[in-house]
């Protein structure tokens, strides 16, 4: 039983992989679930068998790129210090992850330029915006505490800074993935925390 165990999740992560190379090529509206198991060298029944659509195998591929980010963030916040110190860090950790990650990388370029916005795919959009404002409400509480610490500008809604570093962050990665010879995040992630940081910083 551990065995078939086993070799089930080896399928499992042979399609996963397959679709990724799939999706990334074609796009998500062109790719048949024929494409992908004829990349991962077996039946489309295989396919039915551990995703049920390609709608399915599709959110659980972005769920799961994007679950990987969840690690560095907790690194970060385990590394303690001040609400902007840890906002700094997280700043930069997840801009480089981009990078270290090709996968996770693969997978941002896949939904922001490869994929168009069907209705079929609304339950996974869906999900992704409520993890969206979930993000947003603890980088507001950070923003608070930073607040209350008398280390963020007065005039600044922890709320609107909390969406402004999402914005900044993923604009920044956007730009990247659109045009990575027009900057090297791995050489301009502490930069660019340091300009944002800045910005929302008490004079």
């Amino acid at each position: 039983m551990r065995k078939t165990k086993e070799e089930a999740e080896i399928t499992r992560q042979k399609l996963l992989k397959a679709a990724l190379a799939v999706f990334s090529r074609m796009g998500y509206a062109d790719t048949r679930l024929e494409d992908i198991a004829q990349e991962a060298g077996v039946t489309r029944g295989a396919i039915y068998h551990h995703f049920g659509s390609k709608v399915e195998l599709y959110n659980i591929l972005v769920a799961e790129a994007f679950g990987r980010v969840q690690p560095v963030i907790d690194a970060v916040i385990a590394s303690g210090g001040t609400p902007l110190q840890v906002l700094r860090r997280l700043f930069v950790k997840v801009l480089l992850f981009s990078v270290q990650d090709p996968d996770f990388r693969a997978v941002q370029e896949i939904v922001l330029f490869k994929t168009a916005i069907t209705p079929e795919l609304a339950e996974g959009i869906q999900r992704k915006a409520e993890g969206s404002r979930q993000m947003v409400d603890w980088l507001a509480g950070m923003m608070t505490a930073a607040k209350g610490a008398g280390d963020l500008r007065a005039d600044l809604d922890p709320r609107l800074g909390a969406v402004s570093f999402l914005a900044f962050q993923n604009g920044i990665l956007t730009q990247w993935l659109f045009d990575s010879e027009l900057f090297s995040i791995a050489q301009s992630a502490e930069a660019f925390a340091d300009i944002f940081i800045r910005g929302i910083s008490a004079p």
